[in-house]
């Protein structure tokens, strides 16, 4: 009976601390990888998004499974953004140029305007996120401000992501809308 609840317990989903220091996104000045710069939380207004963070390089595959159902299910969106988050400020510097490279090798070209590389700010996200699993992805839903409205961290199963949408699905207008 204790494993069900242990493991219902690693994916579950965290709502946001109102009124807290880490409630918002930190200023964020990066490049895409398609090579636009974005200012974050700027980049979100009109819109909420999904910001996907992965803090180490086993963190890639969970960030690049969460950002492939994103690009299915809102790359088109104009009511719903994204962006994938690699944090390289803790890779020495002469290494992230290498490390640069590799990404850009692995990121699908349609992909590449929603996955910034990070090289500095580590801690004020390692806060925001609630960092505790280094290997994790942490998925964060934030507002046009950058506010944190809804957060989970792990893989993207089937689960998660359902209870991704179910959240986007109560912030967000219908395409359909007028």
């Amino acid at each position: 009976m204790a494993a069900p609840a242990l493991a219902a317990a690693c994916c579950m989903a965290l709502p946001a601390q109102p009124g807290g220091p880490d409630t918002h996104i930190p200023a964020t000045h990066a490049t895409t990888l398609a090579g636009t710069e974005v200012v974050l939380p700027d980049a979100l207004k009109d819109k909420v998004s999904v910001v996907v963070v992965g803090f180490s390089h086993a963190s890639q595959q969970q960030v690049a499974s969460w950002g492939r159902l994103l690009a299915v299910d809102y790359g088109a969106s104009h009511s719903v953004g994204y962006f994938e988050l690699a944090m390289l400020a803790g890779a020495p510097r002469m290494m992230r140029g290498m490390i640069l490279k590799s990404m850009e090798k692995s990121v699908p070209y349609a992909e590449r305007p929603h996955f910034l590389p990070v090289m500095e700010g580590e801690p004020a996200w390692r806060a925001v996120a609630r960092y505790n699993k280094p290997d994790d992805a942490y998925v964060l839903i934030v507002d046009g401000a950058g506010g944190v409205l809804w957060q989970t961290e792990g893989d993207a199963t089937d689960a998660a992501w359902a209870e991704l949408k179910k959240n986007l699905a109560g912030l967000t207008i219908p395409a359909s809308a007028p």
